[in-house]
C-alpha cells in the first residue's frame, strides 16, 4: 500500500508546483498596469522576469515548467497587464462592421415638400416649443414619438456645428412616400420655408445613431 501511493504523491506535488507557478505569474500581472501594452511588449516583459514567453499575433504563449502552456492577452485599460486563458484565444480577425453602410447618411440634402395640405396637417399635431431652446435632443425624440404615432416616416438630421455646445438635431417627415420632406424643429416648429433645414452633414432613422457621429471625449 505504501508504494502504491507514491505516484499519486508525486503527481500531487508536481500539480501543486505548477499551480504555484501560475499563481506567481498572475501575481506578476496583477502588480502592474499599462494601458498601451502590446503583445510584443507583454512577451518582452515576461521574458525579463524569467518566463518562457512567445508573442503571437494577438496573444502571448507562456510555457510552464511541466511543458504545459497558458495564454495571455493584453487587456488595455482593464485591471492588470493581461487576461489569462487556458486555451488559445481566437485570433482577432480585424474590424467587424456593426453599423450598416446606409444607417448613417453623410452630406444629406432632402427635397422640400410643397404640399400645402401635408404641411398644414403636420403642423396641427404638435404645440411648439416641444422643448426649451438648447434641448433639441430631447425635443426631437418627443417629435419622433408623436409623429410616428400618427403614421409618419421620421428621419433625424444632425449638424454638429449648429450650436457651440452639442450641435443641432431636428427631424424631417416624408410626404406620403414621395421622397419629399418637411423639416420640423422642436423649438421653432415646422420649417417649410427654410432651406438650411433640408441639408445636414448627417442623417439617420434612429436616435441611437447619434452616438455614432457624436464623439465622446476622454480627459487625460
Amino acid at each position: 500500500m505504501r508504494y502504491s501511493l507514491l505516484p499519486a504523491i508525486v503527481i500531487l506535488i508536481c500539480s501543486s508546483s505548477v499551480a504555484t507557478e501560475v499563481n506567481d505569474l498572475w501575481l506578476l500581472l496583477s502588480s502592474y498596469e499599462d494601458i498601451g501594452i502590446t503583445v510584443k511588449d507583454l512577451a518582452f516583459f515576461l521574458v525579463t522576469h524569467g518566463y518562457d514567453a512567445l508573442p503571437g499575433k494577438s496573444y502571448v504563449t507562456v510555457e510552464i515548467s511541466d511543458g504545459s502552456e497558458v495564454y495571455l492577452t493584453p487587456n488595455g485599460g482593464a485591471e492588470r497587464l493581461a487576461d489569462l486563458w487556458m486555451t488559445p484565444p481566437a485570433e482577432k480577425a480585424g474590424p467587424v462592421k456593426v453599423i450598416s453602410s446606409d444607417a448613417v447618411q453623410v452630406d444629406v440634402r432632402r427635397d422640400r415638400t410643397g404640399n400645402a395640405g401635408f404641411i398644414k396637417t403636420a403642423s396641427r399635431y404638435v404645440i411648439f416649443p416641444v422643448a426649451p431652446l438648447g434641448m433639441c435632443y430631447d425635443g426631437s425624440q418627443q417629435l419622433e414619438n408623436t409623429y410616428k404615432s400618427f403614421g409618419y416616416d421620421v428621419n433625424y438630421m444632425y449638424d454638429p456645428s449648429g450650436f457651440d455646445s452639442q450641435g443641432h438635431l431636428w427631424i424631417v417627415l416624408e410626404d406620403d412616400h414621395t421622397d419629399t420632406w418637411l423639416a420640423v424643429d422642436s423649438y421653432y416648429g415646422v420649417m417649410a420655408d427654410d432651406d438650411s433645414y433640408y441639408r445636414a452633414p448627417y442623417a439617420f432613422a434612429d436616435f441611437k445613431y447619434l452616438d455614432s457621429v457624436n464623439p465622446k471625449w476622454n480627459a487625460g
